[in-house]
């Protein structure tokens, strides 16, 4: 019987979201949680409703905090990671140089640095010009 209640209520929030008026193209994921659905909604600016809409087989919906009212669909655990900012092209950075093997790297169709590390054992130093890493 919880299982049904819990599924009723999970039916009913999402057909309020759905009922929201929204303008323009905006989007969001469902209960604004990053990493859960395999669902987004996005606004159709005709009818001013949210409409879900499926991420691509596989992947979760992730707010993107470079381009604010905008979602991104990723591999589960791929979400961007805000503290490090936004990012354009092919560039990396370390998380702590010299100190772990872990780095940031861009993608650049969202915008957002994504986690990432060297092999087991080495290091993180940024490149000279600062745009890219290397593990030692």
């Amino acid at each position: 019987m919880l299982r049904l209640s819990t599924a009723i209520f999970a039916l009913i929030a999402a057909s309020a979201v759905s009922a929201q008026q929204c303008t323009g193209n905006s989007a969001m994921c469902p209960n604004n949680q990053d990493g859960v659905s395999s669902t987004y909604l996005q606004c159709d600016s005709w009818s001013k409703q949210y409409l879900t809409v499926n991420c691509p087989g596989g992947q979760v919906c992730y707010a993107n905090p470079s381009k604010p009212n905008t979602v991104m669909c990723g591999p589960p655990g791929s979400g961007g990671v805000p503290s490090a900012g936004t990012c354009t092209g092919n560039t990396a950075k370390c998380a702590n140089p010299g100190q772990s093997g872990d780095y940031f790297s861009c993608e650049s169709w969202s915008g957002q640095y994504v986690k990432n590390a060297c092999p087991a054992g080495l290091k993180c130093y940024n490149n000279s010009s600062n745009t890219g890493v290397q593990c030692f």
